[in-house]
């Protein structure tokens, strides 16, 4: 039975994933709020929902196999390694994702953010990166150089929601910034995982010593930067520096 639903799991998370990442870049050149761009957008959202959900569910798998069989984090800290990489890559890009979506519908009413909600999934973004940290400085396992790497977002990703939703006010334009950056964050999940499992597997790649951490990190070194000056671009358009 959890073999059956671990495959199952697996499919959703091939399919809806390769479809998240070609919808992906249509609302990266589509007129901003024109059809394309909504509808590639939505298509992204549910793509990107259902690809976290099945993740979840195969790493739930995962760590009660390995309990069954009596491995723990402490004994073997190598395959728990990469399940907390990727529990923590998929509550960052729910959150991320939530954060980027909310804004969206609530553009019009900067005050419909400020819900218990949003609060606590920034603070669970902001715990996963603290757990992350801990488990790579206590455990030491393989991934420790990429878990403490790639922890930043977590805390970057929550604080920002947090001081988002808690401004007193906001300029016409915030959603718009606070939507774009969260779905490229979507999106660099969406990279990073393919780049990582997809493509070495795909293409039968075997990448080892230091050129084996690019697929982890490129995409948001790619990412990060290119939000910074797809705000900016944006910023000069409206008139708006900040």
């Amino acid at each position: 039975m959890l073999e059956l639903l671990s495959e199952s799991a697996r499919f959703l998370h091939v399919v809806f994933g390769a479809t998240g990442l070609v919808a992906f870049w249509f609302p990266v050149f589509a007129k901003k709020g024109g059809r394309l761009h909504k509808r590639a957008g939505t298509v992204f959202k549910w793509c990107a929902y259902i690809v976290l959900g099945a993740a979840a569910v195969a790493l739930t798998i995962r760590v009660t196999a390995l309990s069954f069989q009596g491995i723990t984090p402490l004994s073997d800290p190598g395959p728990y390694g990469f399940i907390m990489f990727l529990g923590y890559l998929v509550i960052v890009t729910f959150v991320v994702l939530h954060h980027g979506v909310t804004v969206l519908q609530n553009k019009d009413n900067h005050d419909l953010m400020k819900t218990a909600t949003n609060s606590a999934l920034a603070w669970i973004a902001i715990g996963a990166s603290t757990a992350v940290v801990a488990y790579a400085l206590l455990v030491s396992p393989e991934t420790k150089i990429l878990l403490l790497a790639l922890s930043p977002i977590g805390f970057l990703s929550g604080r920002g929601i947090l001081r988002f939703i808690n401004a007193e006010s906001a300029s016409p334009r915030t959603w718009f910034y606070e939507h774009l950056g969260a779905m490229i964050g979507a999106g660099i999940a969406f990279h990073t995982a393919f780049f990582v499992f997809g493509s070495t597997r795909l293409f039968d790649i075997g990448l080892t010593g230091w050129v084996a951490a690019i697929p982890w990190l490129a995409p948001s070194a790619i990412g990060i930067p290119a939000t910074v000056i797809l705000t900016h671009h944006y910023r000069r358009k409206f008139g708006e520096f900040a």
